[in-house]
């Protein structure tokens, strides 16, 4: 039995010239489809990148607060500690002291540290994602580093709000035992200590950015120092951090 395969209607040459153009518009269309693609996730990647550096930015100019305010902060413990190196068996009432206090609570504070948030969407939001697999491998690692010290700062931050806010009855005169004083002491050398983790931490945060080229926007850090010294007085001043 012999098969006879149907001739084109215009011959074999004719044939393979259309088959031929619809191959070539197909890749065409490939390509074309690949590069909306590329310049997509390249568009996501700036958009990403952006949104990092600008969280990035609060982060590091927050960090540059710390070191403004901690002339403040220094010398407050010190005072704690000697009052509580003391034997008088009256506690004589020591409120920290503000010269525009925002807060109107009750109970007045006895050592009071900035409670700034401290932004990490855009990093947690790239992470849920698949924009990071387009980045360069390099930009990925220091904005991983970066956002890592920061949530390592935050941690530090909150231990430390919830550290002081154990010393409150301290704001109001009153008898005090010697172990008492020695409790309070206790929390008083924790948060020496808690300050020069966070002071350490923020200094590897700025000079780790400066590594990744990312600075603080001096407009923001001048903003925030002008803020603490209408509310904390004279004692803030600008940053001088080494790095």
């Amino acid at each position: 039995m012999h098969f006879h395969l149907p001739k084109p209607l215009h011959g074999w040459r004719e044939f393979a010239g259309e088959v031929g153009i619809i191959v070539v518009g197909v890749l065409i269309a490939l390509g074309a489809e690949q590069m909306v693609e590329r310049w997509h996730w390249r568009s996501e990647v700036r958009e990403t990148d952006r949104r990092m550096r600008d969280d990035m930015g609060y982060n590091l100019a927050t960090a540059a607060e710390r070191f403004a305010i901690d002339p403040c902060l220094r010398p407050r413990l010190a005072e704690l500690r000697d009052e509580l190196l003391k034997n008088d068996p009256m506690w004589p009432g020591s409120r920290a002291r503000f010269a525009n206090d925002l807060y109107k609570s009750g109970f007045p504070s006895v050592y009071r540290t900035p409670n700034r948030p401290w932004m990490q969407a855009s990093w947690l939001t790239a992470l849920n994602g698949e924009v990071l697999g387009h980045f360069k491998p390099d930009r990925v690692q220091q904005f991983a580093l970066l956002f890592d010290e920061v949530a390592s700062i935050e941690r530090t931050q909150a231990e430390e709000v919830d550290t002081a806010a154990s010393l409150g009855d301290l704001a109001f005169a009153g008898p005090i035992s010697p172990a008492e004083r020695r409790a309070n002491l206790k929390v008083v050398a924790k948060l020496d200590a808690l300050d020069a983790r966070l002071l350490f931490e923020a200094q590897v945060l700025l000079k780790d950015a400066r590594t990744a080229g990312l600075a603080p926007d001096p407009a923001a850090v001048r903003e925030g120092i002008e803020q603490q010294q209408s509310y904390r007085g004279n004692c803030v001043r600008a940053p001088a951090v080494k790095g």
